[in-house]
């Protein structure tokens, strides 16, 4: 009998417990400096953070809350994204207070969505902390605005993991995750037909001390076989001329290569 009532009561505890509420929060490109408030606030609050690659390991030792590595790079998941779904959920019904952090910021190639479509499906409050994305903190770094109202009035963000790669009809394009891509993305956007002299800049480590940048073009990119140091963006576009060039020497170059082909037509 009295095993039973143990048993019972043991049951009870479990079914009051308050679960747990989950923040998905945007650590940005990996300098802690470009942290939000808010984000510091939620790191500071959590019981519990599930962590991804990208993340500040001294940052991290910082924060006394219990920290478990999910990190998924490029060919090594350390744990799949189901498994991180339930370790999610598991935290969450136990009544902690969970930080999922993430690289950049959480809404953009980072499992957001399916992350809270599972948790609300089970009746978890999540909320997300937005971050810094690798473009921005790109743009800030090179002094490159991404937008120029003589140069491009359009963006895209684009996964260049796919074997397909993507290339919209946009101005400026930013190529996240495509360090073994980077041929086959140029070789498309060739046959798609943007000019091989279209300007490129690859950035290493966006934001961290050891940041580095290399400048090409589309045509060069197309049979260059070198092996970038990874995690690497990709920005390509003529904003990316703005670097070394003044706009108006750079809209008078591209009328001029618009008057050639006219003619040659």
């Amino acid at each position: 009998m009295s095993k039973l009532h143990n048993i019972t009561k043991q049951q009870d505890n479990e079914a009051t417990i308050r679960p747990g509420q989950v923040k998905l929060v945007g650590f940005g490109p990996g300098d802690p400096d470009l942290l939000t408030v808010k984000a510091v606030k939620a790191i500071e609050a959590a019981d519990i953070i599930f962590y991804d690659d990208l993340i500040s390991k001294d940052y991290l030792e910082q924060i006394d809350a219990e920290k478990v590595y999910v990190g998924k790079r490029s060919g090594h998941h350390s744990v799949e994204q189901r498994d991180i779904n339930q370790l999610l959920l598991q935290a969450a019904k136990a009544g902690k207070e969970v930080v999922r952090l993430k690289g950049g910021d959480p809404m953009l190639f980072a499992h957001a969505g399916e992350e809270i479509e599972f948790l609300e499906s089970y009746g978890i409050t999540v909320s997300v902390i937005p971050g810094i994305t690798t473009a921005s903190a790109m743009a800030s770094s090179l002094k490159v605005s991404l937008t120029h109202r003589q140069l491009s009035s359009s963006v895209a963000l684009v996964n260049g993991h796919s074997n397909r790669p993507e290339t919209p009809n946009a101005d400026t394009l930013v190529y996240y995750m495509g360090a073994a891509k980077l041929p086959l993305i140029a070789r498309t956007l060739l046959g798609k037909g943007k000019s091989a002299d279209t300007p490129v800049i690859l950035v290493y480590n966006v934001s961290h001390a050891d940041e580095q940048r290399f400048e090409t073009t589309i045509g060069e990119l197309a049979t260059d076989i070198r092996a970038y140091p990874t995690p690497l963006i990709a920005l390509v576009g003529d904003v990316v001329a703005t670097m070394h060039q003044r706009v108006e020497d750079i809209v008078k170059a591209k009328g001029q290569q618009f008057a050639l082909c006219e003619h040659h037509v």
